[in-house]
């Protein structure tokens, strides 16, 4: 994993002040310090070595008597009980060959999206696990409370609570109760690790080995990332160094480009990482996601030339998986090359533009997609998101402005 930083307002000497100052933060993150912002939610810095070896046994042991029963796993979840599994299980080609099909509900109030899921119920054979720490987040809530009526109606009492795993508090919250009534199989959210920083628990770690995918190769990437170098003199603080440079010169938005569809929705879950991680006290960055050469032909004439409020993150795949030779009808030039190839002249192309029109860029280059990188690119992107809050002033752990609209949104409800 490589970062580089291209721009004309990336100061070398103004990057490597603030890389003293990020590399304390990161010091106090792995030390005992219980004083400082978010102390109690850093149970995520040291995870990755501290995973339990009988955890991770019962989770493989557990995806593989999912996989015997189902061909359709349904996850319920909103926010960072869905947004990082996704992320990594598409990232990954989706579900593997002979692995049930992983969908995701609770992320909406949709009428006409529940509807589709219950069609497919009645025509597949399902699983499903609702993931929620208190068990009252209104989204999932609706979603379990519709689905789970339908297993029961479907299966019957005993064989539905063979297939409804739950992944919750360990002690408070609704859905624990529920699964101890029902001897539905639970796991446990770790009370000291927050929703967007939780894919590396049970909350992404059942989902993505039902998928088939290697959960052992995921947490040792995550686990080299966490064992690398965040010193002072390091390469890894460069990125955090280079934003936070960039939001005190002003810029106020950061845009995460990535020309590799599967990234999507880790697009998707880098937004709630570093919006909920740093939108406090009118600080942050509002982050943005855009699929290149898609999004080209409609952004990037704003950011070739429009208002030059924003930075970029260009996230490369340096060997994609797979690839495709175009045919001769194509015509000259491109006759013969590969659909990658031209990519990464679109992906050049785009770099060098910007940086002529003075635009500033981080590029983090990525080997290859895989679950090892993956692991890496996770921890990277936490680490990042949470020293860059430390260095703002802001905890980098809670998100109390989203308990606004809820309040707003329950008093309508209460008037219906």
């Amino acid at each position: 994993m490589k970062i580089r930083i291209t721009g004309n307002q990336m100061q070398e000497e103004m990057l490597q002040e603030r890389w003293q100052k990020l590399a304390d933060w990161h010091e106090i993150l792995l030390s005992e310090d219980t004083h400082h912002l978010g102390a109690d939610y850093k149970g995520w810095v040291k995870l990755p070595e501290e995973m339990v070896e009988d955890l991770i046994i019962d989770l493989v042991e557990t995806a593989r008597e999912i996989q015997d029963k189902c061909t359709l796993f349904i996850v319920v979840g909103i926010g960072g009980s869905f947004l990082g599994t996704r992320a990594v299980i598409d990232a990954l080609n989706g579900s593997r060959e002979d692995c049930p099909e992983v969908v995701f509900a609770g992320f909406n109030m949709n009428g006409a999206y529940i509807s589709k899921l219950k069609r497919r119920i009645a025509n597949e054979s399902v699983c499903m696990c609702v993931i929620s720490k208190s068990g009252r987040t209104v989204e999932p809530l609706l979603s379990y409370a519709v689905l789970k009526d339908l297993m029961f109606a479907k299966y019957g009492y005993q064989e539905a609570r063979r297939r409804i795993y739950v992944i919750t508090d360990e002690k408070k919250g609704d859905l624990r109760p529920e699964a101890f009534e029902n001897q539905f199989k639970a796991f446990t959210i770790p009370g000291n690790i927050g929703g967007r920083y939780s894919v590396l628990t049970a909350v992404g770690l059942l989902p993505i080995a039902v998928a088939g995918h290697d959960i052992r190769m995921l947490l040792d990437g995550a686990k080299d990332m966490q064992k690398a170098d965040w010193s002072a003199d390091g390469e890894l603080l460069r990125y955090a160094a280079g934003r936070t440079l960039l939001q005190e010169q002003g810029k106020s938005l950061e845009i995460f480009e990535y020309f590799e569809g599967n990234l999507r929705y880790f697009g998707e879950w880098l937004k709630q990482l570093f919006g909920e991680t740093e939108g406090k006290d009118g600080k942050g960055a509002y982050p943005a996601c855009l699929f290149f050469s898609r999004d080209l032909h409609s952004i990037g004439q704003f950011l070739q030339q429009g208002r030059q409020i924003f930075y970029e993150t260009m996230i490369r795949i340096e060997h994609p998986a797979e690839d495709m030779e175009i045919p001769w009808y194509a015509g000259y030039p491109y006759a013969g090359k590969t659909m990658e190839q031209i990519n990464a002249c679109a992906e050049n192309g785009v770099l060098q533009a910007h940086q002529k029109a003075g635009i500033p860029i981080h590029e983090i280059h990525i080997e290859e997609l895989n679950a090892f990188t993956m692991g890496q690119m996770i921890y990277f992107f936490e680490m990042s998101a949470a020293l860059s809050a430390y260095v703002m002033g802001v905890n980098p752990f809670d998100q109390p402005g989203v308990e606004a609209y809820k309040k707003e949104m329950q008093a309508l409800i209460a008037e219906l």
